[in-house]
């Protein structure tokens, strides 16, 4: 980006090596649109696209700040969402210039909003046209462009790096070595239209170039004031002065509706900004609805989940019951086949020596048999 004439597009042609790139020496811009020239790196292998926009002073008539500041946004928001960040931007300036005017400091402003400082570390401001200036004054000039506050300091302060374009191939390419060492970034403007929902006048770059339209807007009409207030003053007879009065007041009205229909423009937004709006709206409404579709699976996993929980622990209740009964069972089995107290002692009186069996037998067997109720009846309870 940078305003025309600075060696946007030299710079491009000289780095890709594409002689359709078209370059110009004057300051008419060569840059009709916002222009994608896409290569593959030589020596990295990376595939590289570079964009070039036009100037915001682009000279030729019909064409006004509002609309490259469009065509601009609309480039932005077509590559956020074809998910596609961008590496660095870098802003070129004329050393040659002797002074900062009021177009360069517009243009810069709108730069910087366009960028926004979270993104000042992925600036380059390329300085050109170095071999116009003696090496002393291209110095100075260098140094309170970055010390400058009415400049490009804070840029500085927020990471933007000076670099300097000699026109040669090995300029172009350390520029580019450069680039490839910064991580892809959304720019502000993007995150303003795309996210926050704001139109183009509402956004910070759109917020700098409408103070200026007002500016520019008051400053004609006091002009027109003034030359009304002179033609009054005319003398009869001095035709002259008179026509050329006259005149001059039809350019100061041409140029008090341009600024006012570029406001107009301005408000209206991008082409496209009402599709844009409904696709941000469509975009909240379709996470609301996927957040809300994966609340209802979750919680439908939650029931699906607890159930499972719930069954399983039936299951292993019912399998410790089961198994309960069978062991209650097999000890009643072993209980009844078990020989009673009274057998018992049957057949202790038989093993006792010297003892007749006729009378140990009688008395063994009544011990057995107080035995054998005792045990049925703790059996029973």
């Amino acid at each position: 980006m940078g305003n025309t004439g600075t060696g946007k597009s030299s710079f491009i042609k000289l780095l890709t090596g594409d002689k359709s790139v078209r370059v110009g020496d004057s300051l008419d811009s060569e840059t009709d649109d916002v222009v994608k020239i896409a290569f593959t790196d030589p020596v990295s292998g990376r595939k590289v696209v570079l964009v070039d926009t036009p100037g915001f002073d682009d000279s030729r008539d019909g064409r006004t700040d509002t609309e490259i500041l469009r065509k601009i946004s609309e480039f932005m928001i077509n590559e956020y969402d074809q998910h596609r960040k961008l590496n660095g931007t870098i802003f070129f300036h004329r050393m040659s210039d002797p002074r900062f005017g009021g177009q360069s400091r517009r243009s810069l402003r709108i730069f910087r909003e366009l960028c926004g400082a979270a993104t000042f570390k992925n600036v380059v401001v390329l300085t050109t046209f170095w071999d116009r200036v003696n090496e002393d004054e291209g110095l100075a000039r260098e140094e309170e462009l970055k010390s400058n506050s009415n400049f490009f300091k804070d840029l500085v302060e927020g990471g933007a790096r000076f670099m300097r374009h000699n026109r040669k191939d090995s300029g172009a390419r350390e520029v580019l070595d450069h680039i490839f060492t910064l991580v892809p970034v959304n720019v502000q403007i993007q995150q303003e239209i795309r996210v926050e929902g704001k139109s183009l006048e509402e956004t910070a770059a759109g917020s700098v170039h409408r103070e200026e339209i007002d500016r520019m807007i008051a400053k004609h009409k006091k002009e027109m004031d003034d030359l009304n207030s002179e033609i009054t003053t005319v003398k009869k007879g001095n035709d002259a002065l008179m026509r050329e009065l006259k005149e001059e007041r039809v350019e100061l009205r041409k140029k008090i509706t341009r600024w006012e229909d570029e406001k107009v423009d301005l408000k209206r937004g991008l082409d496209n900004e009402s599709e844009l709006r409904k696709r941000l709206e469509n975009e909240i409404l379709k996470q609301r609805e996927q957040y809300e579709k994966a609340q209802q699976e979750l919680q439908a996993e939650l029931e699906k989940s607890k159930k499972e929980r719930n069954d399983a622990v039936l299951m292993e209740a019912g399998r410790k019951a089961r198994e309960a009964e069978r062991a209650k069972r097999e000890a009643e089995n072993t209980l009844e086949r078990r020989m009673s107290f009274k057998k018992m002692g049957h057949e202790i009186a038989k093993g006792i020596p010297l003892v007749p069996t006729s009378l140990a037998k009688p008395v063994f067997g009544t011990i057995g048999r107080g035995l054998d109720l005792v045990d049925r009846r703790r059996r029973a309870k």
